[in-house]
């Protein structure tokens, strides 16, 4: 099916070539563009539309999504802006431009835009209310406002696969669960399950007792990580109110729950507690005794080779950026998200750095030929990572972590260890919007991109925090 796409897509360039005033292949382009995952090419042929036709609004649309992807979040408010008198519809319009503002840090304006997209949305039952709601919540989160994960709730309607299974009563909203065993079923990221996991003493407060699913590859170390809880694996859903998976059931069924929660819902009874974030998710992550002492012996010969040095775990590219199939969304998000390798061997071969540090890449050995390697100053973990069970212990270990947004950075956090995060311009709610730190975490830096694409002040941040 590829390559019939791919040769439409050569036609169409040469119907265009041929007729370059003709949208129609122009149409023809964009479509075989978005079959092949590769919207983030669309710009400049949404942009010959719209030199053709300027009221088409679904080139409109593509020219925006283009931008969102690349991660040009002003340029898209100008273009909402400048086509703003076409008939749109006005929670939608809203909807699109506040999420924008949002993203281009423009909270000001895109927040009480987002609100009143919401409310318009609800009372007309639009089908993208949800997305509205969704959208404010992150926004709120992203200026460290707790009552955004109410309104982040609303993914489990719009955008997130979740499990909801026929015969487990949803939680009604009840605080006084003594005595309630509750399903925590769980979705979104690696990262996500880790940062949220961290919520689960406010529920055992609450007097519940817990059985939570997880990915596989995280199931060794939450189990060590959260005595107090059943602990199971199972598949991420990827599709909304899914049943449980078949090879759950007998479990679940053994620890009986009388009710059940997504892992969205986990931050909910500490909203209420607390308006502002200050420390809302607290590191609690260990990793099983087993991984941990061969780490340590692991360790032991790492800084005898490296005498007086400080141990720095490293963690630089996000893998899904290199895989076509994921789509252009998490690609172009990973790509985003993910120091380049040159940046990396800069950061580690600096004569101040080098003379101070010496550093352990994180990257599971899968992605590690994908991620490329430093020109120097860094070693792999010996006893090899094969789930994140390893990963913590080898973190157990050092001194500190630098990476990029991505489930090391959030374990690395959920350990108390010292943890440098280098995010982007537009970076995800839970390392803030401003300033150096994050109002949900201790001991977590963050150092951000000051222009889009633009990873030179944040590599030399970086310098500075470990020679300081």
């Amino acid at each position: 099916m590829t390559g019939k796409v791919e040769q439409f897509l050569r036609e169409a360039l040469a119907a265009h070539a041929r007729s370059p005033e003709d949208l129609a292949p122009l149409r023809d382009i964009c479509r075989a563009l978005i079959h092949l995952k590769r919207e983030d090419e669309l710009l400049p042929w949404a942009d010959k539309a719209l030199a053709l036709n300027p009221s088409g609004t679904d080139f409109v649309r593509l020219r925006t999504h283009a931008l969102t992807l690349l991660g040009r979040h002003s340029d898209a408010v100008a273009t909402w802006l400048h086509y703003a008198s076409l008939p749109w519809g006005a929670p939608y319009y809203q909807i699109k431009l506040g999420h924008q503002l949002v993203m281009a840090g423009d909270f000001e304006r895109g927040i009480p835009m987002l609100t009143s997209a919401r409310q318009v949305a609800l009372a007309g039952n639009e089908p993208f209310a949800s997305a509205a709601e969704h959208l404010l919540g992150e926004a709120l989160l992203k200026t460290a406002q707790t009552q955004g994960f109410a309104y982040w709730l609303a993914r489990n309607q719009d955008d997130s696969g979740s499990y909801l299974p026929s015969d487990i009563p949803a939680w009604a909203g009840q605080r006084d669960l003594r005595g309630k065993r509750i399903l925590v079923t769980h979705q979104l990221g690696y990262g996500d399950q880790v940062l949220l996991f961290s919520c689960i003493p406010h529920w055992i407060a609450a007097g519940a007792t817990l059985m939570i699913s997880c990915d596989p590859p995280l199931h060794s170390l939450l189990k060590a990580s959260l005595p107090q809880c059943v602990v199971v694996s199972a598949t991420r859903p990827t599709q909304r109110f899914a049943q449980l998976p078949e090879a759950l059931v007998p479990a679940v069924r053994a620890f009986a729950p009388d009710m059940q929660i997504s892992l969205l819902h986990l931050p909910i009874l500490a909203a209420e507690r607390r308006a502002s974030p200050e420390a809302y998710f607290r590191a609690y992550v260990s990793p099983p005794s087993v991984q941990g002492e061969i780490a340590a012996e692991w360790a032991k010969g790492l800084r005898l080779t490296y005498p007086g040095k400080a141990l720095i775990g490293l963690f630089w590219d996000c893998s899904q950026r290199h895989y076509r199939e994921l789509g252009s969304t998490m690609r172009c998000w990973a790509t985003r998200r993910s120091l380049p390798l040159s940046a990396a061997s800069h950061l580690l071969t600096e004569p101040k750095v080098e003379a101070r540090a010496h550093f352990v890449g994180l990257h599971h050995p899968s992605t590690s030929a994908l991620a490329g390697t430093p020109a120097g100053n860094i070693s792999q973990y010996g006893p090899v990572i094969n789930d994140f069970a390893d990963t913590a212990a080898c973190i157990e270990q050092l001194d500190a972590v630098i990476a990029v947004d991505s489930v090391v950075a959030n374990l690395s956090a959920m350990m108390g260890k010292p943890t440098a995060v280098l995010t982007h311009s537009s970076g995800d709610w839970r390392w803030g919007s401003q300033g150096s730190t994050t109002p949900w975490m201790h001991d977590v830096k963050v150092l951000r991109q000051r222009q889009s694409g633009d990873w030179s002040t944040v590599v030399q941040e970086t310098i500075d925090w470990l020679t300081e």
